[in-house]
């Protein structure tokens, strides 16, 4: 709590320097990189869900009363898929499937090249916590507002 009153005091400085600020996809690991540091795949997760405490995925969008239009056009865009289904796949291990809460982001195998995966999207899943356009390494995804105000109608908060 000093600490926080002197950064007010300081103009923010406080008693020490600041602390250096990156944007938050700068701070996403390539997969070699987290390997090298945690000494595991980043692909698998070591979390298991009770369904009391912790739920899976689509158990959580359930929850949060999510709605959209099925045939309605898509609030998220991809600006270059190309990125998402290689270099994204072979650097990063495409982390928007594992950073998006929602399994909106989902790598499929790819019907024209046998033997690839391709992202695929399910943005009737979205519950617009804008996590898909701030961690995204290359920032190739923009999310854009729904049409009709649609989205996560949470009850019970």
């Amino acid at each position: 709590m000093f600490h926080a009153g002197m950064q007010i005091v300081t103009g923010g400085r406080g008693l020490f320097d600041r602390r250096p600020h990156k944007n938050d996809h700068e701070y996403v690991l390539k997969v070699a990189d987290y390997k090298k540091k945690y000494g595991k795949d980043p692909a698998k997760p070591s979390v298991k869900f009770d369904n009391r405490y912790t739920f899976d995925k689509v158990s959580d969008v359930y929850k949060s009363g999510t709605m959209h239009e099925e045939h309605q056009p898509s609030h998220l865009v991809i600006v270059d898929p190309s990125i998402c289904n290689t270099r994204c796949t072979e650097e990063y291990g495409n982390p928007c499937q594992h950073f998006c809460p929602a399994s909106v982001y989902n790598m499929v195998e790819d019907e024209a090249n046998e033997g690839s995966l391709k992202l695929e999207l399910t943005p009737s899943n979205c519950v617009h916590c804008k996590t898909c356009d701030i961690a995204d390494p290359y920032q190739v995804i923009r999310w854009v507002t729904p049409q009709g105000g649609e989205g996560p109608n949470y009850t019970n908060c």
